[in-house]
């Protein structure tokens, strides 16, 4: 072969300029700007079915925050697998996260910048409960707060525009309550989280009232549930997703100003009572239920400092966002029975409202 006809051959065989490994330049013609937990998020895609996934999840979401747009990019690209992947795995290093399910199904997020993108096989694509849960809210999830909010692992609900935030770890009973004081006429915001903005801090947070989630045993003390069917939630665990709108008689709000902060103490037995809880040691344990965005202990009896993926100035916000709360009233909830712990939430509100009125006279 000349070096002439070689040149032709390798040229015969090289790609177009421009070559595009990467994926780098594939379009995402279809675009929808929505409002995960009230901040602004624009979602670009090459498929109607990402589309139809963030209208299910966020389309009912009003514009509550006005902030620095969050961008999140998926494309559908095509695959011959018809199954589902397995749920992905979540790895992280400084601001950058990756959710890996395999090699046609992962995304990465930027969370200082606010940027994620990600590549899915239809078939996740099409399977909405999986690729809302597993990834699409998820992308999402992970920007928000890094940018715009601090989140609190609490419930919350409202009496005649009192906010109350019932925090507390796993089992504590929020979902609980705060689905037995919304039965009992109260507002309900939130069973799980609340988003504080953190530009501004004050004692306003934005929830999501829109599902509720509670264990499988529910029905045992709400029997309205008993016709409803236990699912096996994408988390893994046994138990119920109820849209809101399904349950009739509820009011629910996506704001609520807080004048209240109880720390829950679910015990086996004994009457309910709430009790005036100490500053320092509310805000040891309001920090416990701070999500700081995939916070990392230290080495066990090492020096290192603790490492986030949120940069500093982020975690400090986080940190002052906390003290309006504390500023409050703050008490703890020791309780057994449900309608015993609601009189004690309506005492302490009323009690409060009548010490408000006697000094506005």
């Amino acid at each position: 072969m000349t070096a002439q006809s070689a040149i032709q051959t390798f040229s015969d065989e090289t790609p177009p300029w421009p070559r595009d490994p990467l994926g780098y330049f594939l379009e995402f013609p279809l675009r929808e700007n929505c409002f995960p937990l009230g901040a602004p998020a624009e979602i670009s895609t090459n498929s109607a079915d990402v589309i139809s996934a963030a209208r299910q999840t966020w389309g009912s979401f009003p514009h509550l925050l006005e902030a620095e747009k969050i961008h999140v990019r998926v494309a559908v690209a095509e695959s011959g697998r018809p199954d589902l992947p397995q749920p992905p795995v979540i790895r992280g290093q400084r601001g950058l996260i990756a959710i890996i399910s395999d090699s046609e199904n992962f995304g990465v997020c930027d969370v200082t910048s606010g940027f994620s993108f990600g590549w899915i096989a239809p078939a996740t694509a099409a399977d909405q409960g999986f690729f809302r849960y597993h990834f699409l809210n998820l992308m999402a999830g992970l920007l928000i707060a890094p940018m715009h909010y601090a989140i609190i692992h609490s419930a919350c609900v409202a009496l005649d525009g009192h906010g109350v935030l019932l925090c507390g770890h796993s089992n504590a009973g929020k979902s609980t309550l705060s689905f037995a004081c919304a039965r009992r006429g109260w507002t309900f915001v939130s069973d799980d989280a609340v988003y504080v903005p953190r530009k501004n801090p004050g004692r306003t947070v934005i929830g999501d009232p829109l599902s509720l989630r509670l264990r499988s045993d529910a029905p045992s003390l709400f029997p309205e549930l008993r016709n409803r069917t236990v699912i096996l939630r994408q988390n893994g665990e046994f138990g119920f997703e109820i849209a809101t709108s399904e349950l009739p008689g509820l009011v629910t709000a996506f704001t609520c100003n807080i004048d209240h902060l109880v720390f829950l103490n679910r015990t086996p037995h004994g009457p309910a009572k709430i009790e005036s809880f100490p500053e320092a040691r509310a805000r040891r344990h309001l920090e416990n239920v701070l999500d700081y965005t995939f916070a990392c202990s230290p080495c066990h009896g090492g020096n290192r400092a603790e490492m986030f993926l949120a940069d500093a100035k982020a975690r400090e916000e986080q940190k002052v966002s906390l003290s309006p709360f504390l500023a409050g009233n703050v008490h703890e909830l020791s309780y057994s029975d449900l309608n015993q712990a609601i009189d004690c939430l309506e005492a302490m509100v009323r009690s409060c409202q009548r010490e408000s009125l006697c000094v506005t006279r």
